[in-house]
């Protein structure tokens, strides 16, 4: 009934989200590996925030999923950094 609507229930329209929002860390890691200096500073600042953004997703999404087994994880500030970091890192 929800889909002839055009509804769909909350957590799988908050897994879009999360979709979408990892999409996007991942544009910006590919991204990243271009940057030198303050572009790269900047760069890695962006990506710590869209990364705390699709974790507070991830946080509410473990609230409102049926079940435990649906969840996704998260991405704290340490990974998220560690990501950018590796991705970045010359060599």
């Amino acid at each position: 009934m929800l889909k002839l609507a055009g509804e769909t229930l909350p957590w799988i329209s908050l897994g879009r989200d999360i979709d979408a929002a990892q999409a996007r860390l991942q544009a910006l890691l590919r991204d990243a590996k271009n940057l030198s200096g303050g572009e790269r500073a900047r760069g890695r600042e962006l990506y710590l925030r869209e990364a705390a953004a699709l974790d507070k997703l991830l946080q509410e999404y473990a609230f409102v999923v049926p079940t435990r087994r649906l969840e996704r994880g998260r991405l704290p500030p340490h990974i998220a950094a560690a990501q950018f970091d590796a991705a970045t890192r010359s060599g």
